[in-house]
């Protein structure tokens, strides 16, 4: 039998699990990374922008293969879904016996803002109180779900760059933390000066958001799409990642004064953030173990709701 994880199915297995659990996911996933087998992420490029790419997995600990397929695909006309789409196929390793198939958009979504969370509790400089945020999609409202899974000792402000009523949205959702206040912003340069931690989940960007004197001494930048702060790749103190290998393409990676992986640091291999005057920023672009990692554990969380089909998979030699 193969289980099918459709999209309704994953979003209910993940609105029952606390916010801290995928904190949890995301720190041992990276601490454990050499136990991942991890190839490079392939990826085909289409028109306007359009793209699939290719993420394979192996997780030998708990016999467990992954291959994620995720795309991004403007609408057709009259077309009803996301413009980014993605899918699991999730093996035994030692066999190779398709074990499910799952839509994982859910999951990337919230492994994406889960990451985030994770590394702001990293980087960010102790007892941050001041957080400027913009792009207050999906992947913001995860990684905030997260982070305030972790911090219940003090008051944050957030600082939230105003865009078609989404800050609105914000509020209401996180109006039930009483540690929160709020202040709206007008503009990028606004939300950036005097924020000791700054995450955006913009995805599409011209131009820097801000000037080079709008970040504070201090200040911990976290661009869940990577984009948007070119100016600071070149006078940030350190720059951090979850693989180095997938940034080094970037067009200043040559000019970081520091760069160091996330699991090195972790591992205290590397250091992180040793005073709270240096100015950090955070490339995370995404790993194929927290693809895995969370399938994994979606996978035995399960409700027992989820559909099963035969899969009829050939068991004796054949002969054409």
């Amino acid at each position: 039998m193969i289980k099918i994880f459709d999209f309704e199915t994953c979003k209910k297995i993940g609105t029952q699990l606390p916010a801290n659990r995928y904190y949890e996911w995301i720190d041992f996933a990276l601490k454990n990374k050499d136990k991942f087998d991890m190839p490079a992420k392939t990826r085909i490029n289409q028109a306007d922008g359009d793209y699939y790419a290719c993420m394979p997995c192996m997780y030998e600990d708990e016999n467990l293969v992954c291959n994620k397929m995720i795309g991004r695909h403007a609408l057709k006309l009259g077309e009803k879904r996301t413009v980014m789409m993605s899918d699991l196929l999730l093996y035994e390793a030692d066999t190779g016996i398709l074990k499910a198939v799952m839509d994982v958009e859910y999951i990337t979504t919230l492994r994406t803002g889960a990451a985030a969370a994770h590394s702001a509790i990293m980087y960010a400089k102790k007892d941050f109180k001041t957080v400027g945020l913009f792009g207050l999609g999906n992947i913001m409202f995860a990684c905030i779900e997260v982070l305030m899974s972790q911090i219940t000792d003090r008051e944050l402000t957030f600082k939230l760059y105003k865009y078609h009523n989404h800050e609105e949205r914000f509020m209401e959702r996180f109006s039930k933390y009483e540690n929160i206040k709020f202040e709206l912003c007008d503009t990028y340069e606004e939300t950036v000066r005097d924020s000791d931690l700054i995450i955006s989940a913009i995805t599409r960007a011209t131009e820097d958001f801000a000037s080079d004197e709008s970040y504070k001494e201090g200040c911990t930048i976290i661009p869940i799409m990577t984009l948007g702060f070119q100016n600071c790749d070149l006078f940030f103190d350190k720059v951090f990642t979850d693989e180095i290998e997938q940034i080094r393409g970037f067009k200043y990676f040559n000019e970081f004064k520091s760069i160091a992986n996330n699991t090195d640091v972790l591992l205290g291999k590397k250091e992180g953030r040793t005073n709270d005057k240096e100015r950090i920023l955070v490339y995370n672009y995404g790993l194929a173990i927290h693809d895995l990692y969370f399938a994994y554990q979606f996978y035995e969380n399960s409700l027992d709701e989820e559909k099963e089909i035969e899969y009829e998979y050939c068991k004796e030699k054949f002969f054409m």
